[in-house]
């Protein structure tokens, strides 16, 4: 079949195979307000990270002109601390029509158990020109701080020296009722010996 070539309207009479000399500007592509971590892929915004959970990196995308974008990625960076810094990018190959949005989402993980204090980025580029950013998003600095065992160590301690202290209870009960058994007993000997006197008095 033979292909149909296109001009584009402006006089460029460098006709193309069709539908590709669709004009596309890929300049104004937005990255909506801050970066965020998120651990159900951008439903949720933690605003204070823990270790031991597993997130993923989020930013809208918005196409904000009168024509659709081209091919776009997003680039994350989380550095700081972590080292060397995680790079990760999210792919947009089709583009975005305008007024159209997409939420860019990477996987990370789990934060390990240490302190440190971590910066989070999100750029916009087009894969044409990777060297210059076409808009970031706000970036995201956030601590994480350790979870140590010592709380439940504590609780564990005091757990024990409770169940000490009810079974000294039990066991100082026990020894005031042996006592008092011991004291039934003499009285019963004594008895006894009041009753051996009566009888030999009586024979007498």
């Amino acid at each position: 079949m033979k292909q149909t070539k296109y001009y584009s309207p402006n006089g460029d009479n460098s006709g193309s195979d069709g539908g590709s000399d669709q004009k596309t500007d890929n300049t104004q592509l937005k990255a909506t307000d801050t970066v965020y971590v998120s651990p159900d892929g951008g439903t949720t915004d933690e605003s204070f990270p823990k270790q031991g959970v597993e997130y993923d990196f989020c930013v809208d995308v918005t196409n904000t002109g009168n024509l659709p974008s081209g091919p776009f990625y997003v680039h994350f960076t989380l550095s700081g601390d972590q080292n060397p810094p995680f790079e990760q990018d999210f792919k947009q190959d089709a583009g975005l029509d305008a007024g159209q949005s997409v939420k860019a989402v990477v996987h990370f993980g789990s934060f390990p158990n240490e302190f440190k204090d971590y910066l989070l980025e999100a750029c916009i580029y087009s894969p044409s020109a990777p060297e210059k950013s076409i808009n970031c998003a706000g970036t995201f600095d956030f601590p994480i701080n350790t979870e140590s065992s010592s709380s439940s160590d504590s609780s564990s301690s005091s757990d024990s020296s409770g169940s000490s202290d009810s079974f000294g209870s039990k066991d100082s009960s026990s020894d005031s009722s042996d006592s008092s058994s011991d004291n039934s007993n003499s009285s019963s000997d004594n008895s006894d010996s009041s009753s051996d006197d009566s009888d030999s008095s009586g024979s007498s």
